[in-house]
């Protein structure tokens, strides 16, 4: 007896177990190439998407000065690094004093995102206002100074009062936050709000010059061309394997970082003996998108076909 209960034991566990489901292959996307065009003379500032392997937008990379965080309780202001902008602070002086710009200490964002490390610093507990130089245009000529007081921040809008050095063009206006965007981007060439970025979710990786910031003092800040990611990118780097050899299948041995220049400029050189930039295809990025997918991307080139700078050219495949 004892032994037909064994056995009906050990036919109902069997019976009961499920069986396993099959695991699905993991299927990668196809080999794509794509080329961007920053022009020449950089002037361009290009949002791309990874998952359609498309432009999303551009403009003109000195359209803009300031961006403004765009989520409720939002603070924090960011410099157009393209246009090599700084900030200076004054605490000790009045608002429509004369300011000479030749003694003061400029500073700028750093270029990883690290939205504790910009300019402005938390502009809600400082009492004076800043003198922000504005860099330069596309052709290499200054943009001026403008001097910049925060009145207030609200979940809704930012209050600002602006004018030149000499206090000409003074004005006070609000700037409200749009909350599809990432920040909120203005100008002081049409003293007002500018439709730079796309939907925060539209895009992943901006082709743009910015400004990079050396721990040399004697050079801290230096303007490059390069790549930075949207705040929801992760992306690791690896030079171990060839770009052939990557896969899905590696993802849990990378080690992802989301600094917004992780990518950055780094994957080309400028060799001064032959007068050209060379790029190194041995770097590869793996990038994980909004959406949680995977992308391997190396670039190959930095010319177009008629050998003009400024086209960043790379692979690009969904892992």
């Amino acid at each position: 007896m004892r032994k037909y209960l064994i056995y009906l034991v050990t036919f109902l566990f069997f019976s009961c177990e499920q069986e396993e489901l099959p695991i699905l292959p993991h299927n990668p996307g196809n080999l794509l190439t794509k080329q961007i065009e920053l022009g020449i003379d950089y002037k361009y500032q290009v949002f791309y998407d990874l998952g359609s392997n498309s432009v999303v937008s551009n403009n003109i990379k000195s359209e803009w000065d300031l961006g403004f965080q765009s989520i409720n309780d939002g603070y924090h202001i960011i410099l157009n690094s393209s246009t090599y902008s700084s900030l200076a602070y004054i605490d000790n002086s009045l608002f429509t004093d004369t300011i000479s710009t030749s003694n003061l200490s400029w500073t700028w964002d750093n270029p990883n995102g690290d939205l504790d490390s910009t300019a402005f610093g938390d502009s809600r507990n400082r009492s004076g206002f800043y003198i922000y130089d504005r860099g330069f245009d596309i052709n290499g000529n200054s943009l001026g100074f403008k001097k910049i007081k925060i009145n207030l921040i609200t979940d809704e809008y930012y209050q600002i009062s602006y004018s030149n050095l000499d206090n000409s063009d003074y004005d006070s206006l609000n700037i409200y936050k749009d909350q599809n965007v990432d920040f909120t981007c203005f100008s002081f060439n049409s003293n007002s709000i500018e439709n730079i970025q796309p939907y925060a979710y539209n895009w992943d990786l901006l082709f743009t010059q910015y400004t990079h910031l050396y721990s040399d003092t004697t050079t801290p800040a230096y303007l490059v061309t390069g790549v930075i990611s949207n705040s929801e990118i992760e992306v690791a780097t690896n030079n171990s394997y060839e770009f052939d050899e990557i896969n899905y299948s590696m993802i849990n041995e990378l080690s992802f970082n989301s600094d917004k220049d992780a990518i950055g400029f780094d994957w080309k050189e400028y060799n001064f003996d032959e007068g050209f930039y060379t790029v190194n295809s041995n770097v590869n990025y793996i990038i994980k998108d909004k959406q949680q997918r995977y992308f391997k991307l190396r670039f190959i080139d930095f010319y177009d076909v008629t050998g003009d700078k400024g086209y960043p050219t790379f692979e690009v495949q969904e892992l």
